[in-house]
């Protein structure tokens, strides 16, 4: 059965929900909400992803997770995923039980990262992200599948020559990372040829900016949950390993009622 990620952004500036977490008492309730609505991992991060995103210091990362990370270890058994380019800042969390490394530059950014990863013996999460997002642009593929293909060919050989198990690598296309909305949308038809790249893959269209160009009526953030519906059903159908989510409780209702239907087939 697909995992479910729920994300919880420690920034003020991220794009669906910056500032909106940052406070700890909000964190911490909002965390209680994901686990009761079926979240399978939490996702934490202190630094934006979003196009144009700006580096945040790996010290005031590490203050910003720290306690967050104690609270869910003293208080349920979940999964922590730490969202992050930083070697650092995984290094940082080497004893609180960190399961997996969401590092969306891929071991690109800080190329300690994939020898901490190995070290950790955590799952590693690595991202199809050009170098355009940074910049608040977006990159002309001439064909972006071979573009993907060739990216995490090269991505997998360095993680394992720096020691990560493959079973460990999950691959993320980068839905809404420096892409067009006609290519985002040819990534989600073609899941499947994502998975014949690597068998762990993780989808994370929840909340993007392109879904509200794909749908004429959806022109604000709650608008965004049918958007997101559709993006999770396409993704939950190809039997993805991960869901990296927004909406925690909406995803879960999609994969119950899909392994339902399957279970009548």
């Amino acid at each position: 059965m697909t995992k479910i990620i729920g994300i919880l952004n420690l920034t003020l500036d991220s794009f669906s929900d910056g500032g909106k977490y940052y406070d700890r008492d909000s964190a911490k309730k909002h965390i209680s909400v994901m686990i009761e609505e079926g979240a399978d991992v939490i996702d934490l991060g202190a630094e934006s992803t979003r196009s144009g995103f700006t580096d945040v210091d790996e010290d005031i990362q590490i203050s910003t997770l720290a306690p967050i990370i104690d609270y869910i270890n003293s208080h349920f058994e979940i999964e922590i995923s730490i969202d992050t380019r930083s070697s650092k800042v995984a290094n940082a969390f080497k004893s609180s039980n960190i399961k997996y490394i969401n590092d969306v530059s891929s071991g690109l950014h800080d190329r300690a990262m994939m020898d901490v990863v190995a070290s950790l013996g955590c799952k590693f999460i690595i991202t199809h992200m050009p170098p355009e997002h940074k910049e608040g642009k977006v990159k002309e593929f001439k064909n972006i599948l071979d573009d993907i293909k060739k990216y995490f060919a090269e991505r997998i050989d360095a993680c394992i020559k720096s020691g990560i198990d493959k079973e460990n690598i999950i691959i993320d296309p980068g839905i809404g990372f420096g892409k067009s909305g006609e290519d985002n949308v040819l990534l989600l038809k073609n899941i499947e040829f994502i998975q014949g790249i690597h068998k762990h893959v993780c989808i994370g269209s929840s909340n993007k900016r392109f879904s509200s160009k794909l749908f004429k009526n959806v022109s604000t953030k709650d608008d965004l949950k049918v958007a997101n519906l559709v993006t999770f059903t396409t993704s939950a159908l190809s039997e993805v390993s991960f869901l990296r989510v927004h909406d925690v409780g909406l995803t879960k209702d999609v994969i119950v009622v899909l392994d339902k239907a399957r279970s009548l087939m």
